[in-house]
């Protein structure tokens, strides 16, 4: 039986407009009814009201999160953190510094962003924060860094693919203290402890519940998906999802547009 769900947002909760779909939401309603605990498990920070404009009865429906690809778990008992070491994030900077037209963000602890370059003043609304609350980026920043972005454009509208010297470069960088996901297609580098991961997170959220592995179904589409929908037998890929995902997990659904969620979460019920 099905006691706990863990849904990533971008690509598989949310559709293509960043909505929860009715059909979604219904499907979620029946299984909080029927007991079951819900949960986020994404690369985004916390901020959901600011980036999504969730409210907050949108985001108290769900029982907590896994948040920063890992590095960020949210549960009725608290957040806690896990930081990048800071020469990790002294090196990466310089790695995208010496790259023309390469950003860099860090996520910090207080919920806070310090980037390399500003970003268009239209996107700061997407990344949940106002031009007002943007810092550069500063050696004090390494010491309390959960995650990092590094993209072309505003990566909210980025379509320049990461070149693969600086990815090499990147990994070589994190190697030994954090974990790199290269995601979005090439054009999107997500940087985390190497301790910090959505299945590691999961864990640490299930070994709390106190339920057991084969209890746990998981959904998610992209690259920090991975090693969450290779951990468990209950573990769902979405339709529009690349295809080293799909070709790793048991069940493929349809895509974030076509009512994927709603229709996975019913053959898993019916099934398990």
């Amino acid at each position: 039986m099905i006691k706990a769900m863990f849904f990533d947002l971008d690509g598989t909760l949310l559709n293509s407009e960043k909505r929860v779909p009715a059909s979604a939401m219904h499907a979620l309603e029946d299984c909080k009814r029927q007991g079951i605990r819900l949960f986020i498990a994404t690369g985004r920070s916390p901020r959901l009201r600011e980036m999504l404009g969730w409210t907050e009865e949108q985001e108290d429906f769900f029982d907590g999160g896994v948040y920063c690809n890992g590095a960020c778990i949210k549960t009725a008992e608290g957040i806690v953190y896990t930081r990048i070491p800071p020469e990790v994030v002294t090196r990466a900077v310089a790695c995208v510094n010496a790259c023309p037209g390469l950003n860099i963000a860090l996520q910090m602890m207080d919920g806070s962003h310090a980037f390399n370059h500003p970003l268009s003043e239209a996107v700061y609304g997407p990344w949940g924060i106002d031009a007002s609350g943007v810092r550069p980026v500063c050696q004090a920043h390494g010491e309390k860094t959960v995650k990092m972005l590094v993209y072309f454009e505003n990566l909210v509208d980025s379509v320049t693919p990461i070149p693969q010297s600086v990815i090499c470069d990147m990994r070589r960088i994190c190697e030994g203290g954090a974990r790199l996901y290269v995601t979005d297609g090439g054009k999107v580098l997500q940087i985390v402890h190497r301790d910090a991961s959505k299945y590691e997170g999961v864990e640490k959220v299930r070994r709390m519940l106190g339920i057991g592995r084969d209890e746990v179904a998981v959904f998610g589409d992209d690259m920090n998906d991975l090693e969450m929908l290779r951990g468990y037998e209950y573990a769902v890929a979405m339709g529009n999802a690349c295809d080293e995902i799909k070709t790793q997990v048991k069940r493929v659904t349809k895509s974030n547009d076509e009512d994927g969620i709603a229709h996975a979460i019913r053959e898993i019920l019916r099934t398990c």
